[in-house]
């Protein structure tokens, strides 16, 4: 099937959520949102999902959540909500940064570079990432300058920070569950480092190899995606193309249009 990377991310991440788990996504989270929205659709229907922390339960599959975007929630809370939330927790937080190093520790603050420390978008609340049972980690850039040995700056801490383990740093959950590029899906093996457990875009793993800070390890068997799969994700959650770049900008016109559940 022609899908584009981002599709069979978003298919990748939709298996990992369950049935009454409470989800949140960042901002700028097309990939996750879209993930999420199949997930509900398909085998989660008791499914929680938080946009960006205040938009609750989306169904309406939008770049990213700005003021701009309709994306059609149930409800709307507000910052304060989403700190209270951290305090009564949540089972998955979804992270993408500047860096994600081998032990899944994300660096989304600032990175070197020929002209000086480049910073990054930061976020509002890192303790999301130390109090969710799981994270899982994205990113839709294959490259050795986001996929490196070690970060610069640990946002949020993986499997293993400086030589110390979750446990001895003393994190109680259960840190990255999974990352997801466009190129793998890597888990964590007995001692905390990321391997790939599946091949998505069908790019030569040399090349994958070759653009991974560490060792993957072995070539895995590519990721396989079912019909109903693709359909719902296409004639369901995603009915404009906006994961495979066909969807036209939205204007005020679109949003005055009546209201379409997907």
């Amino acid at each position: 099937m022609d899908l584009t990377a981002r599709e069979l991310m978003a298919i990748a991440i939709s298996r990992e959520l369950h049935d009454h788990e409470l989800v949140l996504t960042g901002a700028a989270s097309s990939v996750p949102l879209a993930a999420c929205l199949m997930a509900q659709a398909a085998h989660a229907p008791g499914l929680t999902v938080l946009g960006a922390g205040v938009y609750i339960n989306p169904t309406r599959l939008v770049p990213e959540f700005t003021a701009g975007w309709d994306c059609r929630p149930q409800a709307v809370g507000d910052m304060s909500d989403v700190f209270a939330i951290t305090e009564h927790g949540i089972d998955v937080m979804f992270y993408g940064g500047l860096q994600i190093d081998r032990f899944g520790c994300v660096n989304a603050h600032t990175v070197s570079t020929a002209r000086g420390p480049l910073r990054g978008p930061g976020m509002a609340n890192t303790a999301l990432g130390h109090m969710a049972r799981r994270t899982l980690l994205f990113t839709e850039r294959h490259h050795r300058r986001t996929l490196v040995p070690a970060v610069e700056f640990a946002s949020v801490i993986g499997h293993a920070y400086h030589g110390r383990t979750r446990a001895e740093l003393g994190l109680p959950n259960a840190g990255p569950a999974a990352v997801f590029t466009p190129a793998v899906i890597m888990r964590p093996d007995g001692s905390g480092q990321l391997r790939a457990t599946a091949t998505l875009d069908g790019r030569p793993w040399p090349a994958v190899v070759e653009e991974t800070g560490w060792d993957p390890g072995p070539e895995p068997p590519p990721f396989e995606v079912t019909d109903a799969e693709v359909h719902l994700l296409r004639h369901v959650v995603d009915r404009r193309g906006l994961l495979r770049g066909a969807a036209k900008p939205l204007t005020s016109h679109h949003l005055a249009q009546p209201r379409e559940m997907p």
